[in-house]
C-alpha cells in the first residue's frame, strides 16, 4: 500500500499455468528432481513413473465403444495423480529466480504472479515486458 500513497508504479502479472502441466519435458525434470537431493531408487522409481506411462482414449456408448491404441507418454504430468503438483511445482521452482530482481514472484501450484513496482515508467515497462517475455521463453513447446 505503500508504494500506491507514494504514487509508484504498481502492476501485476496473473498467469494461470494450467495447460503448462502438459508441457512438463521428461528430460529436464529427471535433472531438476535430482537437483533437490533426490537420487538412488527414489530417482529411478520417479524416471520410471515418467517415462513408463501408456494411454489409451475410449469413447463409449450403449451399444458400441472405441479405443485408441495405447501410446506411449512424452510429456505432461498427470493431473489429478498424487505426485502431479509435487512434480509440477519442482518443474517450475526456477522459474521465479531468473525474475525476482524485477518482481516480486508468488507460486501457488498453477498459478504464479509477479508483482512489479518501479518509480520509473521507462523501467517498469522494462521490466514487464522482460518477464513476459522469460515467462514465455520458460515454457517448453509440446
Amino acid at each position: 500500500m505503500s508504494s500506491l500513497n507514494d504514487k509508484i508504479i504498481v502492476g501485476g502479472l496473473f498467469c494461470d499455468l494450467n495447460k503448462a502441466c502438459d508441457c512438463v519435458n521428461y528430460d529436464i525434470l529427471p535433472l531438476k528432481i535430482k537437483f533437490y537431493s533426490i537420487v538412488g531408487v527414489v530417482h529411478k522409481l520417479m524416471e520410471s513413473y515418467l517415462r513408463n506411462s501408456r494411454v489409451t482414449i475410449s469413447a463409449c456408448n450403449k451399444i458400441n465403444g472405441y479405443f485408441s491404441k495405447w501410446e506411449e507418454v512424452q510429456h505432461g504430468i498427470t493431473q489429478g495423480a498424487v505426485l502431479g503438483p509435487l512434480l509440477f511445482l519442482v518443474y517450475i521452482n526456477d522459474l521465479s529466480k531468473g525474475v525476482s530482481d524485477k518482481s516480486s514472484p508468488i507460486l501457488f501450484a498453477d498459478d504464479t504472479s509477479f508483482i512489479i513496482v518501479n518509480p520509473n515508467k521507462d523501467k517498469f515497462k522494462f521490466n514487464t515486458n522482460d518477464i513476459f517475455s522469460k515467462i514465455n521463453g520458460f515454457a517448453v513447446v509440446c
